[in-house]
């Protein structure tokens, strides 16, 4: 097992897993207890089928200049009040209760938005990181 503070652990680890995704595995991926957050991305009625809710979000809608997983913009801190926001509602009962998030954005979007969320220690005492595919190189 790792011994990383940033991937979920497993069952006992209380925070919501957490899953970066690109649009292409997003469609095998769905999962009914989920929730699943668009960045940058307009999905069709196809893709958002399976999940337990999905939303979108665009940096520009909330304070950025970029798209999601901007490369160039890692210490914004937008995406990560966002999350910390839907933790919020989730808590108050103000959205679905998901015991899953995935963020999908495009392929190439995928390695620049994990970094990102690394540089964000706040996430990472909401969400735990799962490895989806060959993302991550983890020695679980």
């Amino acid at each position: 097992m790792s011994t990383s503070p940033l991937l979920w652990t497993g069952p006992k680890d209380r925070r919501v897993r957490l899953r970066v995704l690109s649009l292409e595995e997003a469609d095998v991926q769905a999962q009914p207890d989920g929730l699943a957050v668009f960045l940058g991305i307009v999905p069709s009625m196809a893709q958002q089928a399976g999940w337990g809710s999905v939303r979108l979000w665009t940096e520009l809608e909330n304070g950025g200049d970029h798209g999601a997983g901007c490369a160039c913009c890692p210490v914004s801190g937008h995406l990560g009040r966002f999350l910390t926001r839907l933790i919020q509602e989730r808590a108050r009962g103000e959205c679905v209760f998901f015991n899953r998030l995935s963020l999908i954005c495009s392929a190439r979007d995928v390695a620049a938005l994990v970094k990102r969320l690394h540089a964000d220690p706040l996430i990472f005492s909401l969400y735990g990181l799962e490895a989806v595919s060959s993302h991550f190189s983890c020695s679980c």
